[in-house]
């Protein structure tokens, strides 16, 4: 049965008209979202008490054993106020992995959310059409980690962590279409430390970017006698669209 109720059918059409592409322009807003491949891999430094733990793992061992990941940038904006939305997800099953300096076998199966929200003022740069965005925020890390460490049993770890951040983010022309974007972010909260250092060129032509640059993302982390520093690094390529 089809619902002819006046309210029903106002409220759906204001909600059409406001998620609309035309209807963001009008009020002057402006939407980018970017899907975009970020080749990662990894190095830890575990400690545990005395004991210090090296692992690592190239794209090539994450992607062998990737069993879905994807990756997405947003920005919506008006006038000087910009916001920023950032998510990585990676789902890993390695099984008969190596555990370094210790001769012993693991089956590792995680499940890893990383996201970034943030919201600032754009301010005018050095030279025409650059800028700097400057921005606060929150920072989000989800890890769910099954190990089963052979012979020793089975180790479970379900994390969840939150890390106050600021952000810059300059975008400096380099010509009609090319500029270069060096997005830097410094944080702390659940983390001791957390940073993040992102070389970027893009490429824009009428709605479309294309970007292509570095990512570095490291977590400082420490609990009682336990203490680990991760770094996800890689190359990353991105190809955007405005809305």
């Amino acid at each position: 049965m089809t619902s002819r109720n006046p309210l029903t059918l106002a409220i759906c059409a204001a909600a059409l008209h406001v998620a609309s592409p035309a209807a963001l322009a009008a009020d002057g807003w402006e939407a980018t979202l970017t899907p975009y491949l970020w080749a990662m891999g990894m190095d830890g430094d575990i400690n545990v008490g005395a004991r210090e733990i090296n692992a690592s793992a190239d794209f090539s061992d994450i992607w062998d054993n990737m069993d879905i990941g994807g990756s997405a940038m947003f920005e919506l904006n008006k006038g000087r106020w910009v916001n920023y939305l950032q998510v990585d997800y990676l789902a890993i099953d390695n099984g008969g992995a190596e555990v370094r300096n210790t001769g012993l076998e693991a089956d590792i199966e995680s499940d890893s959310t990383l996201g970034a929200l943030a919201t600032g003022y754009r301010f005018d740069g050095f030279g025409e059409r650059s800028t700097i965005d400057v921005l606060v925020g929150v920072r989000y890390a989800k890890l769910d980690t099954q190990i089963d460490l052979k012979p020793l049993g089975q180790v479970d770890s379900d994390h969840k962590q939150y890390d106050g951040m600021v952000m810059l983010r300059p975008h400096l022309a380099l010509g009609k279409n090319w500029s270069f974007s060096p997005t830097l972010s410094v944080g702390a909260g659940d983390s001791d430390l957390v940073w993040e250092l992102s070389p970027q060129f893009e490429y824009a032509w009428c709605n479309y970017e294309l970007r292509l640059g570095y990512r570095n993302l490291n977590y400082d982390l420490e609990d009682g006698n336990r203490s680990l520093d991760l770094t996800i690094h890689g190359p990353m390529v991105g190809f955007g669209f405005k809305f």
